[in-house]
């Protein structure tokens, strides 16, 4: 389960990055063949009401940010994974070392 959910995170960002590049670059091929902009909304929320993207440019953001929320929960759960393996581990040896002591 954990796998599938690393994935997806990776899938999402990735899906999110590719999503805002093309968004991007429609964008900056747009922008030679506008006559002006206001200044309250700006040249790339001026763009974006022209060409009717605010929904996949919304849309990448949010992929995006999914995506890292589930990598860093991820990674946050494999530290911890990490830290238990090496504390067992820890635990073994110095358990081994008792256990040669008591034997001899």
């Amino acid at each position: 389960m954990r796998k599938k959910l690393r994935n997806l995170g990776y899938v999402l960002f990735l899906a999110g990055t590719v999503l805002f590049g093309i968004m991007h670059l429609a964008i900056a091929l747009y922008i030679p063949s506008m006559g002006g902009w206001g200044d309250p909304p700006g040249l790339i929320a001026t763009v974006l009401s022209e060409i009717a993207g605010w929904v996949p440019y919304v849309l990448s953001i949010i992929f995006m940010i999914i995506g890292a929320f589930l990598i860093a929960i991820d990674l946050s759960n494999n530290s911890s994974l990490w830290q238990n393996i090496n504390a067992d581990e820890r635990n073994q040896k110095s358990g081994a070392k008792q256990n040669t002591e008591e034997i001899k």
